[in-house]
């Protein structure tokens, strides 16, 4: 009798748990709250059920969390469940998800509607270990230069994005074009490819360049010399094109150029390398063999441009013209379908 009812018992109180069904407590990845708000656990996690919701006002005391540099403290799902046990969970009933959750505090409470994400001008240095750091790092990458020849000045960013920690996250970075603005979305994902943290930064950026500056006044069309520029490092706003050291001297100025200015990657042009009426060597290209062939220009060229030629012979009928890509001074090519020259 006495198993019987034993027996009953346990069906029973299986049927109240069934009845009362299942609650579920999930944590949030990131968390703001304003300074001085007391924190409970219906602020750090998402709640369902009766028993999660009888727990909701649970205060977490988060100053009994250490912070890392940027202020975040973390509450995983075991410190979490150490907590409930003093608040006599029901685990019969209960269900614990997610986690880690990263708890900031704001000095200013954030005006968040829920669904566009607040976002603020940004200032100060690079905290170690934080999505800001990173950031910057990821930024001297994107341009190939070292991070102290890097200058980021944050214009705007989500709230508590660029001093969420980066411990234990992998990051994704993606920009909408190398300038000197850039606009960047930042996610960090945790180990399971859970976001931890997701949001939107600007950046105005400089970088420090090795770049050709004129040292005096020089007309379009003339071709720079050594006494012309000088070589210095120099900051630069991100989307400026500096003109490669190796393609200043000896080239022609596109326009004119005044002293003290930086030369860019469009104020400068290959020389005329090629004169109209120069006689020049073509070499003409077949599938089955090359040849030299003598001509004379029609119009001026520069390496690479593409002109107009006349083959030099005795009689007007075979001074055929044709067109060839110039290589240097006197000298052009041309590739041809033909077996005949």
């Amino acid at each position: 009798m006495r198993t019987a009812f034993a027996i009953l018992v346990v069906l029973l109180a299986a049927t109240l748990v069934a009845g009362q069904g299942t609650s579920t407590i999930t944590l949030q990845s990131t968390v703001l709250t304003p300074a001085g708000q007391d924190v409970t656990l219906a602020d750090v996690a998402s709640l369902h059920g009766d028993e999660a919701e009888r727990l909701g006002g649970t205060p977490i005391e988060l100053a009994e969390i250490s912070a890392d540099p940027a202020g975040w403290r973390k509450i995983d799902a075991q410190a979490l469940r150490d907590l409930l046990e003093e608040a006599d969970a029901n685990w019969g009933v209960l269900e614990l998800r997610g986690g880690p959750c990263y708890v900031r505090t704001l000095a200013v409470s954030p005006e968040v509607d829920g669904s566009t994400a607040q976002t603020s001008a940004v200032a100060g240095a690079a905290t170690p270990g934080t999505v800001r750091e990173l950031a910057e790092r990821w930024i001297a990458q994107r341009f190939k230069v070292a991070p102290r020849d890097v200058e980021v000045r944050w214009t705007s960013a989500t709230d508590g994005l660029l001093d969420h920690t980066t411990a234990g996250l992998v990051p994704y970075f993606d920009d909408s074009g190398l300038s000197d603005t850039m606009r960047l979305e930042i996610v960090m994902y945790d180990d399971e490819a859970g976001v931890a943290v997701r949001g939107r930064a600007d950046a105005q950026v400089r970088i420090r360049r090795n770049v050709a500056v004129m040292t005096r006044n020089v007309r379009a069309r003339q071709v720079l010399t050594p006494a012309d520029v000088r070589f210095e490092r120099r900051w630069l706003d991100a989307g400026q094109t500096p003109a490669p050291g190796d393609v200043v001297v000896d080239h022609e100025a596109a326009t004119n150029l005044k002293a003290d200015h930086v030369v860019g990657a469009s104020d400068v042009r290959a020389a005329v390398a090629v004169e109209r009426g120069d006689r020049i060597q073509v070499r003409v290209i077949t599938p089955t063999i090359t040849v030299v062939m003598l001509a004379r220009a029609r119009e001026a060229g520069r390496p690479g441009e593409v002109i107009e030629f006349e083959k030099i012979a005795p009689t007007r009928a075979d001074r055929i013209r044709f067109r060839a890509r110039i290589e240097g001074p006197g000298a052009a090519v041309m590739v041809s379908r033909s077996t005949t020259p």
